[in-house]
């Protein structure tokens, strides 16, 4: 089998991938006026422990983490549902079925 070239793999991970969803934390804040840093950062701290919105996160260094923003919102949107709900409804229930 022949061993793929960084430019195919490059090409190959665009298409999984679109770097334009992805944000760091700062265009976060931006985007969502208002919120503030400690806020984002319990978010973020949240979204690693449930495995749907685990994906969400990279972390490609200490001082770096890119944020995927859909995923964020779908995040925020389960928050939100869940708030005062004894019985919580699971991440796909929020999303009705519409995969990420």
């Amino acid at each position: 089998m022949k061993k793929p070239t960084l430019k195919e793999l490059i090409i190959s991970a665009e298409k999984e991938v679109n770097p334009d969803d992805w944000y760091r934390q700062g265009l976060i804040l931006e985007k969502f006026h208002g919120m503030s840093k400690s806020a984002l950062l319990q978010y973020c701290k949240e979204m690693d422990e449930i495995p749907e919105f685990a994906e969400g996160l990279l972390r490609p260094g200490p001082s770096t983490t890119f944020i995927h923003y859909q995923t964020f919102l779908w995040f925020l949107k389960w928050k939100d549902t869940n708030k005062y709900l004894t019985n919580k409804l699971s991440p796909h229930e929020v999303l009705g079925g519409v995969t990420a």
